[in-house]
């Protein structure tokens, strides 16, 4: 009996890896088609940076401001609770928690005896931490016109060696 009309049959998960491999290439064709392409991994940082430029705030990266410490009219400001300021900080850093902001910011500022001369560099625990954002642009509305922003805050400090004080 002779065989009639038989056909080859492509297996299944070949045609499931083509339609695969075909999407997984229009796609990146279609992402840098883009004017702003999706990024493939998250830069926090630059994310961070870019909120603080949109809120009309400086950044300053840690090891510049390292180069700040200890100079005269320069005040570090932890915005972190009194708890978390309790623990680990930048030496001789001042602790203006950023739910001050909520009661009379200027009084608390001036208690800790914050000037509007002064350069004030404000940070908070690291690049997911929003006090340290949130309380800079407060200080500013509040009269302080040197209000700069280390968003990498505690952890980017640590990182270049930056001098600590207080609890482990």
């Amino acid at each position: 009996m002779a065989q009639v009309g038989t056909r080859w049959l492509t297996p299944l998960w070949l045609e499931l890896a083509v339609i695969l491999v075909l999407g997984a290439g229009l796609s990146v064709a279609m992402n840098m088609a883009r004017t702003e392409p999706v990024p493939w991994v998250i830069d926090f940082a630059a994310l961070d940076k870019r909120d603080a430029l949109r809120r009309g705030l400086e950044t300053i990266e840690p090891h510049a401001a390292l180069t700040m410490l200890g100079k005269p009219g320069v005040v570090f400001v932890d915005a972190r609770t009194a708890e978390e300021f309790a623990g680990q900080r930048v030496a001789g850093a001042k602790n203006l928690p950023q739910e001050a902001m909520y009661g009379d910011l200027d009084a608390a500022a001036k208690s800790l005896g914050l000037t509007t001369e002064d350069r004030i560099v404000v940070y908070c625990g690291n690049l997911l931490c929003d006090k340290s954002k949130e309380l800079a642009e407060a200080l500013r509305t509040a009269g302080f016109p040197y209000v700069t922003v280390m968003p990498e805050g505690l952890d980017g400090w640590r990182t270049v060696g930056g001098p600590m004080e207080g609890g482990a």
